[in-house]
């Protein structure tokens, strides 16, 4: 599902990647650890075309980002990708159904068809009952299911996470280790995750710990 070849990444004068390759498998969870400032959350905007490595190569589903334009990178996120981060990054004056139903919208799915996948995605994240509350109205562990319902929206190849466990507490971190796994298990779903969350590092298929910038499996 996901390929890199060779990444490297530097910031002015502070290397953070030094040659990363790696491969990600459909269907499978990944976890990526490592000490703060390893670049863990570079590898993982870079794989998710948010960022451009210096060096190297990523192939998304045998697709090469590297020469696609702004707009090119743009349809392989909304159609491709999901992403989920720690603080959510839900939309406040948005209802959770809203939030949901926004990046169907953008990749082209009429109002009622967006917003049909969005009730049914709610409705699987047991949260039928928040359809019409906002952000500031739900708990933190319901904020993290309606962004991975967002994230899962346009049927994505790869979900990208960044910390998701990391502003919870241990009883939401645990909910969403069971809901990766029920993902995982019910729709084949890859994920590629950022953590420093051992438990949920041991439930992945793989991790991969960076170490000055490499990758040790």
């Amino acid at each position: 599902m996901i390929r890199a070849e060779n990444i490297y990444k530097s910031y002015e004068d502070v290397k953070v990647l030094n040659g990363i390759d790696l491969e990600i498998p459909e269907g499978k969870t990944v976890a990526i650890m490592g000490k703060s400032g390893a670049g863990k959350s570079t590898l993982l905007q870079i794989l998710g075309t948010l960022d451009n490595p210096d060096t190297g190569n990523v192939f998304i589903d045998d697709q090469l980002v590297a020469g696609l334009s702004s707009k090119e990178l743009a349809q392989i996120r909304n159609s491709k990708i999901g992403f989920v981060f720690q603080f959510h990054h839900l939309l406040n004056e948005f209802s959770a159904l809203e939030n949901v139903a926004i990046p169907a919208m953008v990749n082209s799915a009429n109002k009622a068809e967006a917003f049909k996948k969005a009730k049914e995605l709610l409705d699987y994240l047991e949260l039928s009952h928040r359809l019409e509350h906002k952000p500031n109205e739900m708990s933190g562990g319901e904020q993290q299911r309606v962004a991975f319902a967002r994230a899962l929206v346009n049927n994505p190849k790869v979900v990208f996470a960044d910390e998701p466990t990391g502003n919870l507490d241990q009883g939401t971190s645990e909910e969403v280790h069971n809901l990766i796994q029920k993902l995982k298990k019910e729709f084949n779903q890859t994920f590629v995750i950022v953590t420093h969350d051992e438990y949920l590092a041991k439930v992945c298929d793989i991790t991969f710990n960076i170490v000055e910038g490499r990758i040790i499996e």
